[in-house]
């Protein structure tokens, strides 16, 4: 199936841009202040997951499932 969808050109540009993309210097963040009365608990939860994914990226231990990855990008350009 990855072999199918890399021979698509639609496909393959998307991804190497997206490639392009990952190998530019990171953006910094942005400093915006959030009313704390206005934070769920999905956003604690949320923030608690994006530090568990910052971490592991900072040490070394982030894992990516490529083939879900590249499944899930095929079928958002293919509009499915």
């Amino acid at each position: 199936m990855i072999n199918h969808l890399m021979n698509n050109s639609n496909f393959s540009n998307a991804i190497n841009q997206a490639n392009n993309k990952n190998t530019s210097s990171v953006n910094t963040p942005r400093n915006e202040s959030m009313d704390e009365k206005h934070k769920t608990q999905n956003t604690k939860v949320s923030s608690s997951r994006a530090e568990t994914i910052k971490q592991a990226i900072l040490d070394g231990s982030y894992k990516i499932d490529l083939r879900s990855s590249v499944e899930k990008m095929a079928q958002e350009l293919l509009g499915q």
